[in-house]
Parts: C-alpha cells; structure tokens; sequence
C-alpha cells in the first residue's frame, strides 16, 4: 500500500486515498510519510467545514510540519483569507529544496464546498514544492469526479486498499496460530479491519452477519473484547466513549491509575489505537468504527455508559467544555450540560470555538426549544460568525420569553448578550453598567472568563464611543490576567486588544510597545475568527497612519481586508482607513482601488458603528484627492456637529482646513468634547486654531499654538497633520522654526516628508538627512555635529540637494516642502 502511495503522489500533486471505514487509509498514509523529509498533517473535525477554520488549519499544518523537520516557513500564523493565504503559501515554499507533503486526515469532513477555499486552490493548483494527500471516504470521489477522470493514477481506492491473499498469508505467517490465511481471505475479502479482527479474534464471522456494522459488533465482541483478558477488555470498553484519549484523560474515564500503562498496551495488541505526539504530550485516537462498536455494546449497559460518560464530561470541562457538555449529554445530564455552557460560553465565544458552541447550543435546544438562555447564548455565537439579523431575531424571541415567564429578574446571560447584539446605545449603556457590577463581584459564578468579558466591555466602549479610556482599562486587566495565568495565547490576543485600544485613546508610543510584546510571541498563532480578531494589524495601521508611515499603513490594512474574519467591523474600518491613506498619497490608481473598496462599508448603523459616516468620510477624502474639492467640501459640512466620531472628524476637519475653511474646522473638532485630550484630536485642533489666528493676522498667538500642537504630536510622533497637502500648516511650520521651538527635529522631519512623486524623492539617504536639517534654524556647523559629520560633507550634501531640487540657496530648497 506503500508503494501504491508512494507511486501516486510521484506523479501528480494531488493525491487521493479514499476508502469507506475500516481499509487502513490512514494507517497506509502514516507509514508511507514516515519515510518523508518534511510532513505536514492535518486531521480534520466535524466543525472544519468553516472555510475560515480550515484555511487556519492548513496554514498552522504548514507551519508545524515545517518546524519539526528543522526547516522553518516564513509564513505568517494568523492568515484566514483563502487567496492571500494561497499567495503567502506559494512565496513561502520556494525556498525549499524538497517537496513538503500535506496530509489531510478525514478530507471528507471539509464538506461539499472546500474546492473553493486554500485547500481546494492548493489542490488544483499545487505550488512546485508541495504535495496534497486527501485521505478520506468516498464522498472525495464525488467532490473531485472530474479530477478522477483527467487523473486516475493519482486516486487510490478499495481496489488498492485491500489485502490480497498472498498478503493474508505473509500477514498470518509472521502472527502464527489462529485461523489459516485462506480462510481469512475468503471470510474477509482483503477488507482489512475484517483481516485484523478474525487475526486477533481467531474465529470465523458469522455468515449471517449481512452488513458491516453486523460483522463489525460481532466480531468487536466476541473474539476481540471475548479474547482479552477481562480487565483489558474493560478499560477498552469504558475508554472508548472518549474518541482521543490523554493518560490522564483515560485514568479519569475508566477510574484505572494504570491507563497509561494499559493504553501502551492496547497498541502492543493492535487494538486499533494510534499513538501521536500531540502539542502537550502524548495523544491516543481509536478507530473510529472501532470505537463506535465498543461504544455500541457499552450503550447495552445504559447505567455503565452513563457513568463513563458522567466522568469524562466532569474531566473535560476545564480544557474542552463542549466536549463535556457532549457527554453530559449522553450521561443524560441535560441540566449538567446546560450550567457547563452557561458558565464556559462567553471566553468560547469570545475566542476561536463560536462555531463549536452555536452547533452545541442548536442541540441543545433541540431537546429544550424554550430554554432562553440556551437561545441567547446561540445568538451571541450567531452574532460573532456574523449572522447579525439572525441573532438580533433568535435574542429578541430569548428576551420575550424572558419577560413572559421571568419574575422581572433579568440573568447575567441577557445582559452580557445586550453587549453583543443590541445597536442602540443607550440600552447598550444600561447592560454596561450591570456588567461591569457583575465583573466587580468576585463570587459571579456565571461569568466564567474574566479576561472575555473585559474584552467584551472594552470593545463595547470602543463601539458605543465612551470615554477612550475606560478600554485601556479592561483590555489592561485583561492582559495582566492572561499573562498571570501563562496562557499565552490568550496573552497575545490580550496585548492586541490593548494595542487598539491604546491607538484609540491616542495614545501610539504605547500601542507600539504593545503590538512589539505581542509580536515576540510570535510562534502563538491566532486565528482570525476570533471576537475582535485582528486587532492587532488594525492597530499597527493606526500607528502608522498617524505617523505618516503610508506605505505601512496600507500593508496593515491590506491584511486586514485580506483575513477578514466574519466580524466585519475591522474590515469595513479598513477601507474607511485606506481610502483615507490613499489619498493622502494622491496615486491616482491607489485611489480608484480604495473607491472601489469603499462599497463594500455597510450602509447602516450596525453594532452601534457609524457605519455611514465612515463611507461618506471616505468618499469626500477620496474626491478631494482626485480634484473634486466642492463634493467634498459638501460631505464635510455634513458632520460638523458631530460630537463622537474623532478619527472621522479629524479627517474632515482636513479636508475644511486645507480648502481654507478654518472656523469651520476648528468648529467640527471642537465638538470632540469627549476626546479633545485625545492626542490626534488635540494636535489637529490646536494646528487648525493656530492657521486660523495666523490667516487673521495674530501670528504670536500662531506660534504660540503651534508650538502646543507640536508639542503633543512629538510626544507620540504624529506626523500626518504636518503632511504634503497641508499647504497653510507646512508654511507656518517653516515660519516657526525661526521663530522659536524647542522640536526642531520633529518639524525638521515633518517638513522633510514630501508627497509622492515629488523632487525630495530623488534625494539619497543622506541627503534626506541634510534636508531635514536644513528646515530647522540650526547653522551648517550645528548640522555638522547633529549628524556627526564634517562642514564639508555637509556642504557636498547641501551642492547635491540644491541640484537635484532645482534651487539655488536654502532658502528655496525649504520652500519645496510648502
């Protein structure tokens, strides 16, 4: 069988093992890629039919499988986009000097539609360096008909899978006693689980058993379970309700202190186990026809089965509470199952599983149809997959049984569910403020994660617009908890939390910290469908946006839309803030992408997000870059009075400044009142109040603002209000440094900066450098020590400059950043 693989993936990237259960595929699989140089496996699950889970899977088997054979990928681990993943994906492998196999385990569970996603594009079109192996169940025949017509070699299938006779009699001979190879042959046909049961069993199956399942459970009982030693058999028995089992998992199931011995065993014996080296230690997976039959003749005994499963459900609830409501479920302790979800649901949610626990809360219900904090709980796991008019449907049924049947006492699962579905803000802040008394009380015992709910009331805040503060502090209490408990995935999606958060308060010099601790831990990897999911690259956007670092603020974004997860706020603040970036670049092409892009911004209020605002304020920058200053000038006038929209606001009020339209600037952000010491509303209000005075002829009163403008910029190097377009700014900048400042630097470096295209592009490294020293007061000797240069390279540097910008004395050279 070996070979047969080995044959097939020799000549076509694509290779399919499908068999129904119980023809060894992945045991054939593992033992052909234990002779390969670098092996990345995936086994997938019932929930990998997200396409946004697979293509995390895939990329996190990449990285994984490149790591262990010492070979490392420089490929990043939070890539959800198909495309951009596949992209990343093809520049990654190139360097590899041998092919890196995938293996996807269960293939079959990707569902019908995984062609259109990474794995289907790496299947139709493999990188030179890879090698796709799909092991699963007939149902890929079906998904890949045509595949198999244009490339039959590459399938392997029953035909293959089977044992021939005179392996049967190699297979018999090395076991010695017990039924003869012929036999074996004739009974079983080559099915290879049925080889390995009459092998083990010694007897022939029962000719009346017409079905698989009949022959499996016979045979499962009476000569493999039947020709054990009893407490061998037992432990088999008990441990098969659990469909992977840790030592310490099994000793909790079958109440053995010996189950890791007894597992080891049961691999000794070919008792259909395999043993894998997972991330924590030593992993053990039952066959799953085997498993299923074991479990089936358990179930006979129903106080037995319920016990077993009774003890795994009480094991797994701290690492995998859906696993233990499942099995609460089949213990029949429906009300058990439920208070494990209600306690658990939110730090699920809030993290990668809200799959897991909307198809959990759907079985649920299916038994309880009434139970309305079941409902809620879906709704919440809906809103996050991004089904928001299901949620805000299935919360509004919840809150009408509530209110129907309750005693006027609202559960602490309606209230946090407020924060999740509910758009309008004053009832958001009415669930806030109990909320946050439920976080204060420390015997809650339905809040579960802490650290979740901080998340939850941070980004309320950030949503509703409070107090740019009051997130710092939850997303700060919520990183320190994770950080304590050495949780560091949670810890990184903590700090990238924080980071946005700090970039909301404007406060950038902190958020650059944050987003470098998170980036240390740069072998965690997140997936983007978490709650809030890429926070972090929005917030390395922010910073770079703000600092007039274009190009990165433009790759940040760009990741942002290319891994959208299903929580569309960050990908529609993307666009907003990439049409903003684009025309601060003024590249026509740029331009007209950002446009397009700026479509897909929701029309409505969604979240309590001003969606609206965001794609107007898009369209009005965009508009004024390409020309059309009088629509814009249209939009802006549009939200002047608009008190809580501060990256909005700041962004229009520039579209007024720069059209000479200062008191209405300065009106518009002034109306920040809730965010005037937030540092970009600060530095654009005071440079606009300073323009203003100067343009009415009280210039000391100009410099004296705009020297608090710089002041607060510097401190958290805030460029973009200085930039090119800021014709009136950029003058008063340049007046200024002769008339006083203690940043000379900071404005040296602001002026410095020029627009795309322009002569100071041309300019080297260096020579920046001069140039930048010529905007400030300093003499050619005090630039000499700045730069720890001699007078007369600075004067060589100074010949260059002057020629290459066309001028004749600094002068001029100043003049061409105004």
């Amino acid at each position: 069988m070996s070979t047969a693989i080995a044959d097939a993936a020799a000549i076509d990237p694509l290779t399919v093992v499908s068999a129904p259960s119980g023809f060894g595929k992945t045991t054939a699989v593992a033992d052909w890629a234990s002779g390969l140089e670098q092996v990345a496996w995936l086994s997938l699950s019932s929930f990998d039919s997200d396409p946004s889970r697979l293509t995390y899977g895939v990329v996190h088997a990449l990285l994984v499988g490149a790591e262990r054979a010492g070979r490392p990928l420089a490929l990043a681990r939070d890539l959800d986009d198909p495309e951009h993943a596949y992209q990343e994906i093809c520049g990654a492998l190139e360097a590899l000097d041998t092919p890196m196999h995938l293996i996807v385990d269960d293939a079959h569970r990707a569902g019908e539609s995984w062609r259109t996603g990474l794995l289907g594009m790496l299947a139709e079109q493999a990188p030179e360096n890879l090698r796709v192996v799909l092991v699963g169940t007939t149902l890929l025949e079906v998904t890949l008909s045509r595949h198999r017509l244009t490339h039959p070699a590459s399938f392997v299938g029953v035909d293959t899978l089977s044992f021939t006779a005179p392996e049967v009699k190699l297979l018999r001979t090395a076991d010695g006693a017990g039924l003869a190879a012929e036999t074996i042959f004739a009974e079983s046909r080559g099915w290879p689980i049925a080889v390995r049961l009459m092998m083990i069993g010694g007897a022939r199956p029962d000719a009346r058993a017409q079905s698989a399942s009949s022959f499996l459970g016979t045979y499962v009982r009476e000569h493999v379970l039947g020709a054990l030693p009893a407490e061998i058999a037992d432990f088999v028995l008990d441990g098969s309700v659990c469909g992977e089992l840790t030592p310490e998992l099994a000793a909790a199931v079958t109440e053995r202190p010996d189950a890791a011995e007894l597992l080891e065993t049961c691999v000794r014996l070919g008792l259909f186990l395999d043993r894998f080296e997972g991330p924590h230690g030593v992993v053990y997976r039952w066959h799953t026809s085997f498993a299923k039959q074991c479990a089936d003749i358990v179930a006979l005994d129903t106080a037995r089965a319920a016990a077993c499963h009774r003890r795994a459900a009480i094991a797994l609830e701290a690492t995998d509470p859906t696993a233990s409501i499942a099995h609460s479920l089949r213990a029949g302790d429906a009300e058990i199952a439920r208070e494990t979800l209600l306690h658990h649901w939110l730090g699920l949610v809030v993290g990668a599983r809200a799959a897991e626990i909307e198809q959990t809360a759907i079985d649920m219900l299916r038994r309880t149809p009434d139970d309305a904090q079941v409902l809620l709980v879906r709704a919440c796991a809906s809103d996050v997959l991004g089904d928001h008019r299901v949620a805000r449907e299935l919360f509004r049924r919840a809150e009408a049984m509530i209110a129907r049947t309750g005693d006027g006492t609202e559960p602490a699962v309606l209230q946090i569910a407020r924060l999740f579905i509910t758009d309008e803000r004053s009832e958001v802040a009415e669930a806030s403020a109990k909320v946050r008394q439920m976080l204060l009380d420390a015997d809650s015992t339905e809040l579960g994660d802490r650290a979740a709910l901080n998340y939850l009331l941070g980004w309320t805040e950030i949503r509703h617009r409070g107090n740019p503060m009051i997130p710092l502090e939850y997303f700060s209490a919520a990183a320190r908890e994770a950080q304590s408990s050495g949780d560091r995935e949670l810890a990184k999606r903590s700090l990238g939390h924080l980071a946005f958060g700090q970039t909301w308060a404007g406060r950038l010099v902190d958020a650059r910290s944050s987003l470098a601790a998170a980036h240390h831990e740069d072998d965690v990897s997140l997936p983007w469908s978490t709650y809030a999911g890429g926070s972090a690259a929005a917030a390395a956007g922010y910073v770079a946006y703000w600092s007039g670092e274009f190009d990165e603020a433009m790759r940040a974004f760009g990741t942002v839309i290319a891994n959208g997860s299903s929580d569309r706020s960050f990908t529609g603040v993307a666009r907003m803030m990439i049409a903003y970036t684009a025309a601060e670049t003024g590249d026509v092409p740029t331009c007209r992408r950002a446009a397009i892009g700026v479509q897909d911004i929701p029309l409505e209020v969604v979240h309590g997000i001003s969606w609206p605002a965001f794609r107007e304020s898009s369209v009005a920058v965009l508009e004024e870059a390409v020309g059309r200053q009088d629509r814009a000038l249209r939009i802006a006038r549009k939200y002047i009075h608009c008190p809580d929209l501060p990256v909005v606001n700041v962004t229009l009020a520039g579209v007024l400044r720069r059209a000479g339209d200062y008191p209405a600037a300065l009106e518009m952000l002034r109306s920040l009142r809730a965010f005037s010491e937030v540092s970009y509303v600060k530095t654009a209000t005071l440079i606009t109040a300073a323009v203003l005075r100067r343009h009415t002829g009280h210039h000391d009163e100009a410099h004296e603002l705009c020297e608090a403008a710089v002041a607060v910029a510097s401190g958290e190097n805030i460029r973009l209000p200085f930039g090119p377009r800021e014709a009136a700014v950029r003058k008063l900048l340049g007046e200024h440094v002769h008339f006083g400042t203690q940043f000379e630097d900071f404005i040296g470096r602001c002026l410095a900066n020029d627009a795309a295209g322009s002569l100071v592009e041309t300019l080297s490294e260096r020579e920046r450098d001069v140039f930048q020293q010529l905007q400030t007061a300093r003499t050619l000797h005090e630039i000499a020590r700045e730069l720890a240069v001699s007078i007369n390279t600075v004067k060589t540097h100074q010949r260059a400059i002057y020629r290459k910008l066309g001028v004749s004395s600094r002068r001029e050279a100043v003049r061409t950043t105004v």
